[in-house]
């Protein structure tokens, strides 16, 4: 059942990637420039954590169609490698404790970690083929 839909799956998967990355930009840089806490800013994590559950949910069907192992694939290890860093430095950049310096640094390689999944995952290539 879930391979006739794999097109579909796909697809969205591709667009809520395509819309997480473009929320996070736009949280962080409200949160970076405006600050936090503001009523519009709260609206937006809202919609930012149903986007990425479906994300996930989607990730997880694709995985299942085609019965893969995360860790079987070079180019799927380096995307899930960099997931990894894009979290953890998306959370650094949202964390108010630590200077403003270092956050627009966590923002902008969390930044650089999502454009290297997106073309890592579309070139079928480690680091979207840098290091190939």
């Amino acid at each position: 059942m879930l391979v006739e839909n794999y097109q579909i799956i796909k697809n969205i998967h591709i667009g809520l990637a395509l819309l997480s990355g473009s929320l996070f930009a736009v949280r962080g840089l409200w949160v970076l420039i405006v600050g936090s806490g503001a009523p519009l800013q709260r609206s937006i994590n809202r919609v930012s954590y149903v986007v990425d559950t479906g994300l996930l949910i989607a990730a997880l069907l694709l995985m299942i169609i085609f019965s893969f192992a995360p860790l079987s694939m070079a180019w799927l290890q380096a995307k899930l490698f960099l997931l990894v860093l894009y979290v953890g430095f998306g959370a650094l950049a949202f964390r108010v404790k630590y200077s403003l310096q270092l956050r627009w640094l966590a923002y902008l390689i969390a930044l650089l970690c999502f454009i290297g999944m997106y073309y890592s995952a579309r070139l079928h290539q480690p680091f979207a083929g840098i290091f190939s």
